[in-house]
């Protein structure tokens, strides 16, 4: 059984930074640190028009027509199928 104070065992550790760190930022980033005087960013609240609201809201008419395309077919097969089981009595 090995000592648990036993430190003849070194861990390896991690190499140190070097010493030039670059940072990647956003130009909008860039401009908002600029704005502010090298301080932090600031953040701005931003209002959503109703019709920008409106346009996430849409739904796209095509994907529409193939449901209904789509639920049409279905129902027709359930009805051939309805329609066979009456012959069939």
């Amino acid at each position: 059984m090995t000592d648990a104070t036993d430190t003849s065992q070194v861990l390896p550790t991690a190499p140190p930074p070097p010493q030039e760190v670059k940072v990647r930022t956003l130009k909008s980033d860039l401009a908002s640190i600029a704005a502010s005087g090298g301080g932090l960013p600031r953040y701005e609240n931003v209002k959503i028009t109703h019709t920008e609201q409106q346009q996430k809201n849409a739904t796209n008419p095509l994907v529409v027509i193939v449901v209904i395309v789509l639920l049409l077919i279905i129902f027709s097969i359930a009805g051939y199928f309805v329609y066979q089981l009456i012959l069939k009595k």
